[in-house]
């Protein structure tokens, strides 16, 4: 039996208001003095026994009408538990709380969790929940279930937020999605956040919660905020030892809602402090610091550039992973070499890849004569201009060299021979042979493949002009890079094992053409060099939550270890998470909420609504009533009899 109005019950205090009147009316057998008690009639005991009895039932049954009335005021249910009778309008809620980077700002992620706390002690025990993150990604804490005691557990588990960045929509479009197979119809999302602005991004489209979810935004925010964060670090990924390298740039931003007029910014290299600056923010909200630190030597450096002087803290360091690696050793083997630099067939191409100090390449020359096993294995790239041929053991050497990961470049020209070359095995193609074109006629570059690596940074026009070409005939699995305005390769491109070659129609000289001469010379040939030293290239920055460190949940630097080689690589967060500026909880609210919603009762209006209907078929108030008529008759028949 439960009570609809159960602060009647305490009207059985009233209960004891006839026990009270009995014991203060008890009356006591007056004392009168007889002479003689001859002429008194004695009074049978049991006579006395029951005028006793009829006043104890009478007694009891005042006190049972006072009880019964308060019973009927207090308007009783049989047959319906007290979690039944609340849980008359059950929910299935989805609580969605942002644990991004934002909210680690002072404060702000406990007032998360004390708003959570709150929602779970507000609700019914019939009440399904869920609780959705919005952390790097938004996820799944814990499916649905009417525990309170998994729903705490859940949330005990949420000890600091995450260093990550989501949007609000992703974390309202899983909550939405969860709610379509739930199992009440009265569906509704709790979103607990700071409202960043950048986190409402996407919230201005046609999207909507389903019809029918209420969407209550509560904003544990805070007002008034400063950051100082760092947004930037401009260094390359890898550099070349002996080369000199930009100074270390980094973008420093005061992005909260309060100016900070003052910070000091510090750049450490593996750890340690290398050099202080301070910076001076008060006419600009951003300024560029410049490191007079020249990074170099060689092996991998671990950057960060951090940042003091605000209230947040957890955004105050950028990391950057660097790599600093020798030249590229390459092996020139000149097939016409001459003392006279015009004639010379590598001058040229020497002269683009191995001059200066700047060039990030180490070219070391021979004559095919002199090719041996141990130049070649001492290298990265063998580069093969204008050789007739090779001798056997020389061609099974360089075949090996590719085949385990090294790279070829051959250019022939006219001591080239169309002959069987010793090389066939690992040639992208054949030479048909060369053609001489006609006084005032030329081959120009007309296409290339601008999605291969080689010319990614590669302007695309070409200027070229070349009076005479070999005809290539591609083979097999072979992939034509360059073609000539008749269509016939110029650039052909194979991967032998481990190893890459490539093979031109054109010697790389200004014999045959002026291709030397003009300003992507240069690059082609660096390019060129690059792409078959096959260096590792993977990126050494993310950001938290990129699926190649989803494994990673901190910003910072580690170690990745992949397939080839183990690599030092910067975890950073999203730059966005630092901008502390914010929107109002009723703009989420009118962005989301689906139109067609009908307005609802509270749910305390909803439940007394539907205790009413519960209590209408049973009405037992009224038969408590009625039973109190027939006992006050028969309290007032035993009342005459008794004191009569």
């Amino acid at each position: 039996m439960v009570f609809l109005a159960p602060l009647f019950l305490f009207g059985l205090l009233a209960a004891l208001i006839p026990i009270a009147i009995h014991l203060i009316r008890r009356e006591r057998p007056p004392k009168v003095v007889f002479g003689s008690i001859r002429f008194l009639k004695n009074t049978p005991k049991k006579l006395i026994l029951f005028q006793h009895l009829q006043q104890w039932a009478l007694l009891l049954l005042r006190a049972l009408l006072i009880s019964l009335l308060v019973f009927a005021f207090a308007r009783p249910l049989l047959n319906q538990s007290l979690a039944k009778l609340l849980d008359a309008d059950p929910q299935s809620a989805v609580l969605v709380i942002d644990t991004t980077l934002s909210m680690r700002y002072r404060g702000v992620f406990a007032a998360a969790l004390a708003e959570a706390n709150d929602f779970m002690d507000n609700l019914g025990p019939g009440d399904e929940v869920a609780i959705v993150v919005l952390g790097e990604r938004a996820t799944v804490l814990t499916d649905f279930t009417d525990e309170p005691a998994a729903l705490r557990r859940a949330l005990d588990s949420l000890t600091e937020p995450s260093f990550g960045a989501s949007s609000i929509r992703s974390g309202l479009a899983l909550a939405d999605e969860m709610l379509a197979a739930a199992t009440f119809e009265n569906r509704s999302i709790t979103l607990l956040s700071d409202f960043q602005a950048t986190g409402a991004d996407g919230l201005e489209g046609s999207w909507k919660l389903a019809p029918g979810v209420a969407f209550t935004p509560i904003d544990v925010g805070v007002e008034e905020t400063q950051n100082l964060t760092v947004v930037d670090v401009r260094v390359p990924a890898t550099l070349i030892d002996g080369i000199q390298a930009d100074p270390v740039l980094a973008r420093i931003r005061s992005s909260g809602s309060l100016p900070v007029e003052r910070a000091q910014v510090s750049l450490l290299i593996d750890g340690e402090v290398i050099e202080r600056a301070a910076v001076e923010l008060t006419d600009v909200s951003e300024k560029v610091v410049e490191f007079a630190y020249i990074l170099e030597g060689s092996g991998e450096r671990a950057i960060e550039v951090r940042v003091q002087g605000d209230d947040f803290i957890d955004d105050n360091s950028r990391y950057a992973a660097v790599t600093i690696e020798p030249k590229v050793d390459v092996l020139v083997v000149n097939g016409e070499a001459s003392s006279d630099w015009f004639d010379d067939e590598a001058h040229w191409f020497e002269l683009a890849s191995g001059s200066g100090v700047a060039s990030p390449f180490f070219v070391t020359s021979t004559v095919p004569n002199r090719l041996t096993p141990e130049l070649i294995q001492s290298v990265e790239v063998v580069v093969l201009l204008n050789v007739s041929d090779l001798g056997l053991q020389q061609s099974r050497v360089l075949s090996d060299f590719v085949r385990a990961g090294g790279g070829l470049l051959v250019a022939p020209g006219d001591q080239t021979s169309t002959a069987g070359s010793t090389l066939d095995s690992i040639l992208p193609g054949r030479l048909v042979g060369s053609q001489r074109l006609r006084i005032g006629d030329y081959r120009i570059i007309a296409d290339f493949d601008r999605r291969h690596p080689l010319f990614a940074k590669l302007p695309v026009e070409w200027s070229s002009r070349f009076q005479r070409v070999w005809t290539l005939e591609a083979k097999e699995g072979a992939a034509t890079l360059m073609r000539f305005d008749d269509a016939s390769p110029a650039l052909l491109d194979a991967k032998v094992g481990a190893g890459r070659v490539l093979l031109t129609a054109m010697p790389l000289d200004s014999e045959w053409g002026d291709f030397p001469l003009q300003p992507l010379y240069l690059p082609f040939v660096h390019e060129s060099l690059n792409y078959l030293a096959a260096r590792p290239s993977e990126p050494a920055s993310y950001v938290i939550g990129d699926s190649e460190v989803a494994d990673f949940t901190a910003v910072g630097l580690t170690r990745l270890e992949r397939a080839t080689r183990s690599q030092w690589v910067a975890i950073n967060s999203d730059t966005g998470e630092s901008a502390l500026a914010r929107v109002s909880a009723e703009s989420i609210f009118d962005a989301v909420i689906n139109p067609e919603n009908t307005t609802l009762a509270p749910r305390e209006v909803r439940t007394a609504q539907r205790m009413v209907e519960l209590e209408s078929p049973q009405r037992l108030w009224w038969w408590i009533l009625s039973l109190v008529l027939l006992l006050l008759l028969a309290e007032t028949l035993i009342s005459n009899r008794t004191y009569r």
